[in-house]
């Protein structure tokens, strides 16, 4: 039974990974497709981030609201322009 657990994280680690990868490459593809409504996404990914910062702190434990703002620094950082061509 202590072998099924490590290599469900494991697994588990490789299939979040994946999705990750996945949607790094939809951003990608997505910002050859329509620039400006990625740089629209990418500019209420910013507003997003700095209204949690400045409004009123949430009913919930400090644990949730570091989650948001990880999530909402999460969107933002994926949602930057890179400079690659691919």
């Amino acid at each position: 039974m202590k072998d099924d657990l490590p290599t469900s994280k494991r697994d588990l680690i490789a299939r979040v990974a994946t999705l990750e990868l996945l949607a790094t490459d939809l951003i990608h593809i997505l910002w050859q497709v329509s620039p400006t409504a990625m740089n629209r996404l990418a500019g209420d990914a910013v507003h997003d981030l700095e209204i949690g910062h400045t409004r009123i702190a949430l009913p919930v434990g400090d644990h949730q609201r570091e989650r948001l703002y990880t999530v909402l620094q999460s969107r933002q950082r994926m949602l930057k322009r890179k400079d690659v061509d691919g």
